[in-house]
């Protein structure tokens, strides 16, 4: 595929933390639960004038919880968001901006489903590092199965071994890392990413495909309504986003 127009494209940000297409149904409440829980166990500020970076806010859809724990909220995006609240425009792969100032470095960085769309990690990594306070968290989300979006700034999908590595790589250790979501997550996900097409004119091939297609919308139907993850588990070691939680040595 030749790529004709590397502007990145303008985003339409989700304000709060739903899903807002069927493809999104499984991955943005997993990653909802995961990230209201890391915020819990990982998320406290040590300090009263502890300071949180949300890296690839969008419309900050965390910010009100970043603020609720008690940090001081400060924001980079490569877009402005309708509302105007990004703090600083610059790539977290690029050299940053001074503007990106905290007199002792942050606390917290909070930076999900942004690390697929970066190019470079050995500069974003440095600069999460460079960012960071001694014994500050960085929290990173991003997907392991998910379709191509935002497209042509889609860039990877993370192993857990991966984040491992760049992590260690700038002094960055380890407090919590999972993947999140089964098979059931996996196959909703990939079952709305699709659709079916005769492969002929032909009245079988119309009919079969109608049927796959009918099947398809009772599955997701199925899997969304959440019963039969609740009778049946579905182990395997396919998943779909990484949940890591590092701390700066």
């Amino acid at each position: 595929m030749i790529i004709s127009d590397w502007r990145r494209p303008e985003r339409f940000a989700r304000p709060s933390y739903e899903p807002s297409a069927p493809q999104e149904e499984f991955i943005v409440k997993l990653l909802r639960s995961h990230i209201e829980q890391v915020l819990v166990d990982y998320g406290k500020p040590s300090s009263s004038n502890s300071c949180a970076l949300d890296v690839g806010c969008g419309r900050q859809p965390f910010r009100q919880e970043l603020e609720a724990l008690g940090y001081t909220y400060s924001s980079i995006d490569v877009h402005q968001n309708p509302e105007g609240s990004v703090d600083v425009i610059c790539e977290i792969d690029q050299p940053l901006p001074q503007e990106i100032d905290s007199d002792s470095g942050f606390d917290f960085i909070f930076c999900t489903e942004v690390m697929e769309h970066v190019v470079d990690w050995n500069m974003a990594f440095n600069n999460f590092s460079n960012l960071l306070a001694p014994g500050g968290r960085l929290f990173i989300t991003c997907p392991h199965f998910y379709q191509l979006h935002e497209e042509p700034y889609d860039f990877w999908r993370a192993t857990p071994y991966a984040l491992s590595h760049f992590g260690h790589k700038f002094g960055l250790k380890i407090l919590h890392q999972v993947n999140a979501g089964d098979g059931w997550d996996v196959l909703g996900t990939f079952i709305t990413s699709c659709y079916a097409l005769p492969a002929s004119r032909s009245i079988s091939d119309r009919i079969l495909s109608k049927i796959i297609n009918l099947l398809k919308q009772w599955l997701f139907n199925l899997l969304k309504s959440r019963k039969i993850q609740h009778s049946v588990h579905l182990q395997g070691s396919i998943y779909i986003s990484n949940i890591i939680v590092f701390v700066k040595t």
